[in-house]
């Protein structure tokens, strides 16, 4: 009987350790936060300064579009000023409805200004891309077979 005790207390205390482990948030320690926000994706804003997201979507236009420096150079510019206007239009105390709107006029603004730099098959070819990136078919040479 004894050692049934002893057993159980010793298997119940094994099992509860690791709740006594739990981590604490330190002053000088920032809070763990869920990194994954659903559709909005708003956390995707926090993700680099204005500069590296430009840089590195540019970089992705740049390889699949094929763009000389010279364009590459206009979209960084376009890119860079669109990042920065989502990051103010995110820091501002307006409702969601408000900011929501204005990052739909911005999307435009940008959509507009990259069709004036890109060419009509490099717009097309973006388009395209978009549209496989929001229905979860990244990447590949463009083949799908649920087409």
């Amino acid at each position: 009987m004894f050692k049934k005790i002893a057993l159980s207390g010793l298997l119940l205390s094994l099992f509860s350790f690791p709740l006594l482990a739990q981590q604490t948030a330190t002053p000088d320690a920032p809070a763990q936060t869920n990194t994954r926000m659903g559709r909005n994706r708003s956390m995707q804003h926090q993700m680099g300064d204005p500069a590296t997201r430009a840089k590195k979507m540019t970089d992705r236009m740049t390889q699949a579009l094929g763009l000389d420096q010279a364009t590459s150079q206009k979209v960084y510019e376009a890119t860079l000023a669109r990042a920065q206007k989502v990051n103010a239009i995110q820091a501002g105390s307006d409702d969601n409805r408000a900011k929501q709107q204005a990052l739909k006029a911005n999307a435009d603004e940008y959509k507009a200004t990259l069709k004036n730099i890109l060419t009509p098959d490099q717009f097309a070819k973006l388009d395209a891309m978009k549209d496989r990136m929001k229905h979860g078919r990244r990447g590949g040479n463009g083949n799908d077979s649920r087409e």
